[in-house]
């Protein structure tokens, strides 16, 4: 099963792999503490331009960053960096981003993977999910 992890970063995030996980729900959750990364198979998003602030990151789908099981917090963040850090092998290696929870209001086309964090544009995001 999947895993959410959440943590606090400050710093900007090097250039990493890319890849990403099939989709599947969150479950439990862990922190890190690990400063400007995003774990493999991952998709990260940050409060900061250039990958700073509070980060949130996740290896499957969450309906609802703020009211589901696992939240990603403090929600209520914008979001001004995301890293599609996933598997470029995995057919489902997109992510789309919703402003609503259950995926709805989709946010722009769906994030390919990329080797290093792209900035956004101060984006509210409630929900996510991996896609073809």
């Amino acid at each position: 099963m999947s895993r959410i992890r959440i943590g606090l970063l400050a710093g900007a995030v090097a250039a990493g792999a890319v890849v990403a996980a099939a989709p599947s729900a969150a479950l439990a959750a862990t922190t890190t503490a690990t400063a400007g990364s995003c774990p493999k198979g991952d998709v990260c998003v940050w409060s900061g331009p250039n990958a700073t602030g509070t980060r949130c990151n996740w290896d499957g789908n969450d309906p609802d960053w703020q009211g589901g099981a696992v939240q990603c917090k403090p929600y209520g963040f914008r979001v001004n960096s995301v890293w599609n850090n996933g598997y470029t092998s995995d057919p489902y290696n997109k992510v789309r981003f919703y402003r609503n929870a259950n995926y709805s209001g989709q946010i722009s086309d769906p994030l390919p993977v990329t080797s290093q964090p792209v900035n956004a544009a101060n984006l509210s995001i409630r929900s996510h999910q991996w896609s073809r």
